[in-house]
């Protein structure tokens, strides 16, 4: 055993948080434009290591939309129905793509509310027309629906749709793409083979270099991550909706409070043999759990890609206090990261919750993460769900914890924790701070991880894991803050 990152944080004397540590200044013989904060999970790049964690009051599909597009990742939270989740993962797919594969479509004699329905529903504006033989006959938008609500109910689609539909071959570059929009000022190109079948679906939008940082798959849609119970559905249409959901996913995030269990395990191996997403797996809190997980569990190689670490550090969560047990987030990461690096495991590290302050990214990664979670970091933004609230001339939003009262009552999340221990919740619910959009979130993020590599010393992630720690004591962690000055008094 190497204790090589447990030995950072004095491992046998102290189960430390980020507080207690603080990264010892390195030499630094680079630019700070030279600084490659981009990282990988699995086969996916990510050009920032942060991911929006799964919660319900943090991350559906217009957070992990956002996240993706500035290089980041959202997963998706599973407090919700099956048929929500279907929604949620089309909706991030589609989004963003040189080449939208999954076109919505629609036949000459529906009538216009169900298209009108349709665009609603999936968060498009626009669906192809094709007829009886499939062939495209047509494009409907949404500037093709009708003012009258008489004829929107009684309206058929061919009496309203563009008929000369503007097309394009497959296999065409994206600058001729760009060309034929531009000249014809339309927003949406149909992708039609020589037989007049649809293959696909252009927008102007997705082609736009608007965001050249997005965390993207091969086929250039964003990559899109959800929750996933550990517990194996028995009940066939389960399993069917699953391997529906599955289409859309890239990365399955399982989602439990202490994934160290047989039940847990086993659950998953059968997850992984139903489904052909990667795999992320946690939380678990300890080097033993990482060893156990590596050598004795045979999950797939190929489709398990990472460990997420940490046990009852989040602003909301109170398993610790409830039940006497916990893994701080800086604790688990070095007690996890020597058990991937003892035994020679290319999976990723995961360091989940406890963050509060933009130093803390730098800190967990000098300990063995190769990426972060956070859920307060993200929860007050206007990219979460729920809506902005003012609390004595403050705007908040709600935050809770999936082990909150809130949060188990839904039903979806039962699982999550101890199921026979409903009675105890193990997060609490409250107002966070309204902080706005994202981008400015995650610039800050960006800057102090930044700025905490430069001052390390280390122009990559890999590098930073080399990078030296010391333990703070109480008087350090207070000279660390703003003090002695007149309003501290």
């Amino acid at each position: 055993m190497t204790d090589y990152y447990r030995n950072k944080v004095h491992y046998k004397e102290l189960i430390a948080t980020f507080d207690d540590i603080l990264i010892q200044p390195g030499f630094t013989n680079f630019e700070p434009n030279e600084v490659d904060i981009s990282t990988h999970l699995g086969s996916h790049k990510l050009n920032i290591p942060i991911v929006s964690a799964a919660m319900d009051t943090v991350t559906e599909e217009e957070m992990a939309i956002k996240m993706a597009l500035l290089g980041g990742l959202g997963v998706l939270h599973r407090n919700c129905t099956y048929e929500r989740q279907l929604e949620m993962v089309r909706i991030v797919k589609r989004a963003r793509s040189f080449v939208i594969d999954d076109v919505a479509t629609i036949t000459p004699n529906e009538p216009i509310a169900t298209a009108k329905y349709m665009m609603e529903n999936y968060n498009i504006s626009g669906i192809v027309v094709v007829d009886e033989d499939k062939k495209v006959c047509g494009i409907f938008t949404k500037r093709d629906i009708p003012f009258s609500d008489n004829d929107i109910k009684n309206g058929k689609i061919k009496n309203y749709m563009t008929k000369g539909v503007i097309s394009i071959e497959p296999g065409a570059s994206r600058q001729k793409a760009l060309k034929i929009l531009f000249e014809s000022r339309k927003e949406k190109l149909p992708i039609i083979d020589k037989s007049g079948y649809l293959k696909g679906l252009i927008t102007k939008k997705d082609l736009a270099p608007e965001f050249p940082l997005a965390s993207m798959d091969n086929e250039g849609h964003l990559i899109c991550a959800l929750a996933l119970s550990p517990k194996y559905p028995e009940s066939t249409q389960a399993q069917e909706m699953l391997k529906e959901i599955d289409k859309y996913v890239d990365i399955f995030f399982i989602d439990v409070a202490d994934f160290y269990k047989t039940a847990d395990i086993n659950g998953t191996n059968k997850l992984m043999d139903l489904l052909e997403s990667n795999f992320v797996l946690g939380n678990i809190g300890t080097y033993e759990a990482a060893e156990h997980i590596i050598t004795k569990c045979d999950f797939n190689e190929d489709k398990f890609i990472g460990l997420k670490v940490g046990m009852g550090s989040g602003s909301i969560c109170t398993t610790s206090i409830q039940t006497g047990v916990g893994a701080p987030t800086l604790f688990a990461t070095a007690q996890v990261a020597d058990a991937i690096a003892d035994y020679g495991s290319n999976i990723s590290l995961i360091a989940d919750g406890g963050f509060k302050n933009p130093g803390d990214l730098p800190k967990s990664l000098t300990v063995g993460a190769d990426l972060i979670m956070s859920g307060h970091f993200f929860a007050g933004s206007t990219e979460s769900p729920g809506y902005v609230d003012t609390i004595q001339g403050r705007k908040v939003k709600v935050y809770r914890g999936m082990g909150s009262k809130e949060a188990r009552t839904v039903g979806y999340v039962s699982d999550r924790y101890t199921e026979s221990s409903r009675m105890l919740p193990e997060g609490v619910s409250d107002y966070i701070p309204f902080v706005g959009d994202i981008d400015g979130v995650l610039l800050t993020l960006k800057e102090g991880l930044l700025n905490g590599m430069i001052y390390a010393g280390a122009k990559r992630i890999t590098e930073m894991k080399k990078a030296k720690i010391g333990v703070v004591s109480y008087v350090g962690q207070r000279e660390s803050r703003p003090h002695d000055l007149l309003s501290r008094y």
